[in-house]
Order: C-alpha cells, then structure tokens, then sequence
C-alpha cells in the first residue's frame, strides 16, 4: 500500500507516509467502533487474526488498543511477518494464495481482512469467505472490507455483480490471483450465504472504509440480539483548481460527507501547523465548494501542504498532501 501512494503523480516519500498512516489509522478507528458494537470495545476480544496485513499499516495501531499477545497476523510476504512479529510484538503466519494451505490456530473472536477481498478473483473470493468464517469461534466476528459497483472507476453494466481485473498496486503477486475486483452487496450476500449455511448473519456498511470501500460484518452464531452497526462516515473530497500568481497560491474543490450530516470542515495545513480553515456550510448530504489563498513567501518548498476534510461526527480525510516544490520553477 504505501507503494501505491508512492505512485501517485507529484508524490514524495513523506507525502505518500502521511497517506499511508492516516489510512492506517484510519481503519483501526472504524474497528475500534466494530468492536465496541460486538463487543463493548477492544478489551472484550479475546484472540483476533489480522489476515493479509501487509507490513502493518494498520497493525501498528491496533496494538495501541489491544494487547500484542492477543493480535496473530498473517500476510503473503515472509519479510512482512517477520517485521510485525519484531516492531509490534505480534505472533504471525505466512500464508498462500491457496484458501486450504493458511496454517493458524483458531478459532478467534475476531478476524478481519482490510482491503483483501478487494483484489480477488471470482473462485479465490468464495474459497476465502468460507476458510476465513471458518476460523471464527462461535459468536465471533468477520470484517472484510471490498470495491463496491458504485466506485468512479467502477465498470458502468449494473447486471453484473462480479467484475475482476488483472491490475493491483503490487509487483510481487501474479494479477491473475490478486488483481482488483468490484462486487454487488447481493454477490457479497449470496457468497457469505453459501459459506456459512445457516451459521452467519452479514450486516453491509456501504463506504465504512476511508469513505472508500464497503465494509461487511460477518457474524458467526450465536450472536445476541444486536442494532444494525452504524459508522461515522469519512467525508470525500478533492482538489480540482490551483495555482501560484504573484507571490499567492490559490487551491480549491470540493467536499461532501455522509447523506444524513451537513458537509464537513475543511482545513489547510502546512506540517503541523493549521493555516486557515473553511466550516462546513449548506445542506445536509451537500456537495461543498471550498477555497484557500495564502503567500508563498515564508513557505518552506518541501513544507507537506495538507488538505483535510472533517465529518461533524469526527472522521476526517486527507484529500491532498503535497509539497510545493514540484510546482515551483526550477531553483526555487
């Protein structure tokens, strides 16, 4: 994942860190809420498998709410295992592409699975859904999180439910196992359908990761009696206008949140210091427009310009952090 960020146009090794952090940390708050609705919070979780976790984008959080000893991971790559096991304390597995070889002592409370089903192909999708429950103690939970058919990107034909391409952020997987995928909340319902017989319960969270992708909880039986599980959502936004005229930089775009709140804050940051700041203003659901001027004097050229929006319920999202040096002629 951080490779993904580092491959974004005009993205420097710091920028594309602040990335990867916020959406680490990201991620563990929307578990953090997960847990406290099953759970009454992280302390009631006894053991949890954090599968596919990569070099630990979100592990390194995780284990600031939960104890290490309790927290097992298992990712792809050996150097990513052997680094969670030695930086957070955790235990780990290597696993395969192959559902039937993942070698972990269940069952867990817990098992969650951020941004995975998001890159699997149709055949791999259904084998995963079924090994993963399978691993849950009774009563436990799965949260998996996928690309829904509603994305930008995502193909237009809504007959299909189903949709894999061979391209991913990653060089070291074959694109025919890990690509990207799209999927419709009736395949995610009939897949966990088939996967757990009469043992899962699924509740759907369109959006509850990054305000990027839908999350799903998979609940394992018996479960008590519970509300269907609300998130705050992670507003959205972009930058679409700059420029640098006489000694001023000028930027803006626009910024929605989640269809029941008024539109979310936006502020401008320059490293760790807040330079201005547009409130939200306008209907509830609205699409904002904001904009920022400041002096390019007094501005360091490698300072990280940061651009944040932030939900009335508390969730906010990076929506650009760059520095100006790309930007700048030659020798400035």
């Amino acid at each position: 994942m951080h490779r993904f960020e580092l491959d974004q146009p005009k993205r420097s090794a710091e920028t594309a860190a602040v990335f990867y952090f916020h959406r680490g940390n990201a991620i563990v708050e929307t578990f953090h809420h997960l847990a406290q609705w099953r759970y009454g919070g992280m302390q009631g979780i006894g053991r949890m498998l954090d599968f596919a976790s990569g070099f630990g984008r979100a592990t390194r959080f995780l284990v600031r709410g939960i104890s290490p000893r309790r927290v097992h991971v298992a990712e792809i790559d050996p150097a990513a295992v052997a680094f969670q096991e030695s930086v957070f304390g955790v235990t780990g597995s290597v696993s395969r592409s192959d559902p039937e070889s993942l070698d972990v002592t269940g069952p867990f409370d817990v098992i969650t699975a951020w941004s995975f089903f998001s890159h699997l192909p149709e055949a791999r999708f259904r084998a995963w859904m079924e090994r993963l429950f399978g691993g849950l103690s009774p009563g436990g939970m799965l949260i998996l999180s996928v690309h829904g058919m509603d994305l930008p990107d995502a193909p237009r034909d809504s007959s299909e439910d189903f949709v894999f391409r061979r391209t991913s952020e990653t060089t070291r997987l074959d694109r025919a196992e890990y690509g990207t995928s799209y999927v419709s909340a009736r395949f995610v319902r009939e897949c966990v359908a088939k996967a757990t017989g009469t043992e899962g319960e699924v509740f759907s969270l369109p959006f509850g990761l990054c305000g990027f992708q839908d999350v799903y909880v998979v609940l394992r039986k018996p479960v008590p009696g519970l509300p269907v599980p609300k998130l705050p959502r992670s507003p959205s936004g972009t930058m679409d206008t700059s420029a640098i005229e006489r000694g001023v930089v000028s930027v803006g775009g626009w910024a929605t949140g989640a269809p029941d709140e008024p539109p979310p804050d936006v502020s401008l940051h320059v490293d760790d210091r807040v330079l201005d700041r547009s409130p939200g203003k306008g209907a509830t659901g609205a699409k904002r427009r904001w904009r920022f001027e400041f002096p390019l004097e007094g501005i360091d050229p490698d300072a990280i310009i940061r651009l944040e929006a932030t939900s009335p319920r508390g969730p906010s999202q990076i929506m650009v952090a760059e520095t100006l040096r790309p930007y700048l002629p030659t020798g400035r």
